[in-house]
């Protein structure tokens, strides 16, 4: 079994099992949910629509739906290590945020993508999450999450991205650079946007203050895993392939790296 295995998308199903499993039981609080939420919209939209206003190549453009996902186990990795600079209630944000995020993305994934993916494909992603959803609970849950998001996910990405740095890494190309642009400035502007219009139309208060709703825009920046997996759907070409992951790679580091010097920074500023 070589490393090759592991880069199909079968590989996800019990990430998206995960995911039906997380929608079945976020969705009995809506009204906590509700704010992150729209949030996500925000932060998928706009990443959407900056991506297709700087890509005149159709060919190029048709991977839109790739600056869309966030991966939340990225994101609490780098979480995790920032420690204390990290609120629990950026911490909950966040994690609503991933589920609806989550949720969009397979419906973007059933809409745009059926007629591409194989029979395998789909059961492992749409029937997985309705698997999912239907059970609701697993025994030992929690040791599923962390070999969900501690091996599945890393497994997979690795796989899909090693080929890429190994064979000549192109760090700026117009579409790599395109999904950089799109994460980075959609993902921002995004969720930032939604959410402050949020608290206005759904008359919820923020429980998190500006500086830390901008830097956990920003980690949402990082996603890699479903980003892979449509990037895998959209490009059949082996050089816009590697574009792509190249951009979403770029894309994650930068974003983890803008995010964490925020929160560092407000945090230096408040303890003085």
């Amino acid at each position: 079994m070589n490393l090759e295995t592991f880069a199909h998308s079968e590989v996800l199903a019990p990430f998206f099992f995960l995911i039906g499993m997380q929608l079945r039981n976020e969705t009995t609080h809506i009204k906590q949910i509700l704010l992150p939420s729209f949030a996500a919209l925000g932060g998928m939209v706009f990443p959407a629509v900056i991506f297709l206003s700087i890509t005149s190549d159709p060919v190029i453009s048709n991977g839109w739906p790739l600056v869309m996902p966030t991966d939340i186990a990225l994101v609490m990795l780098v979480l995790l290590a920032l420690g204390k600079c990290v609120s629990v209630e950026l911490k909950s944000f966040l994690l609503a945020l991933a589920v609806a995020d989550d949720l969009l993305s397979i419906l973007v994934l059933a809409g745009k993508y059926s007629g591409s993916l194989k029979l395998t494909e789909v059961l492992a992603s749409i029937g997985a999450v309705l698997l999912g959803a239907l059970i609701g609970k697993v025994p030992l849950e929690k040791l599923f999450i962390n070999f969900v998001n501690f091996i599945i996910l890393p497994v997979y990405v690795v796989a899909n991205i090693y080929p890429t740095i190994t064979e000549g890494l192109e760090l700026s190309s117009s579409l790599g650079n395109s999904v950089v642009i799109a994460r980075l400035f959609g993902k921002v502007i995004g969720i930032t946007l939604f959410a402050l219009l949020g608290v206005k139309l759904f008359k919820q208060p923020l429980a998190l203050k500006k500086s830390e709703l901008v830097a956990g825009s920003a980690f949402a920046g990082m996603g890699l895993a479903v980003s892979i997996m449509i990037a895998n759907l959209s490009y059949e070409n082996d050089s816009l392939l590697n574009q792509a992951k190249a951009g979403l790679l770029v894309a994650a580091v930068i974003s983890a790296a803008v995010g964490s010097l925020i929160l560092i920074i407000t945090n230096r500023s408040n303890s003085k």
